[in-house]
């Protein structure tokens, strides 16, 4: 058995979509491209708050989870290092809330798109950071499964019953 060590480190990107079927989309600092609002997760801090924080940081939206969409983990064997990345489903609480629109250190900017303009993004002179927000959209947009937040627990947390469940029943609630 290797008793090697490892830092770890967490990560959180939040799919974010409001009831207009727009998605936040967050103009990242130097000159990094438009991608989702996310972030590492600070020392003894959850992946859920850093998920909440990291979306008030970058894009100046209160937001509610609702969802897992996927658990990512990096080992790199040749080091020490693990990353453990969590990608929510998320919606805003107010849907009226303005995306900020004055840059800082964590963004330069946030705005919601139309899932149909997103590939327009690209287009800009900013283009994209990574394609992984037009990913998430199509998927959730096409009817992929959102698993419920007890996906990820704290362990001894108490089992519960939970089922997968799609935009389109999200819009039916």
């Amino acid at each position: 058995m290797n008793n090697q060590c490892f830092s770890r480190i967490g990560i959180v990107l939040i799919v974010v979509r409001n009831k207009n079927d727009e998605y936040l989309a967050v103009l990242e600092t130097k000159n990094r491209g438009w991608w989702l609002p996310g972030g590492r997760v600070d020392p003894g801090e959850s992946f859920e708050k850093a998920a909440l924080r990291e979306t008030l940081e970058e894009a100046g939206i209160n937001i509610i989870l609702k969802g897992v969409l996927r658990v990512e983990q990096d080992i790199n064997s040749y080091s020490s290092f693990m990353r453990i990345k969590i990608v929510y489903y998320a919606e805003p609480i107010d849907q009226n809330q303005i995306p900020k629109k004055i840059s800082d250190k964590e963004s330069e900017m946030a705005t919601w798109v139309n899932f149909e303009k997103l590939p327009e993004l690209g287009k800009t002179k900013e283009s994209w950071r990574g394609l992984e927000l037009l990913q998430w959209a199509t998927y959730i947009e096409n009817g992929g499964n959102i698993m419920p937040l007890c996906t990820v627990s704290k362990e001894g947390a108490t089992v519960e019953m939970a089922k997968p469940f799609t935009i389109k029943e999200i819009k039916q609630n």
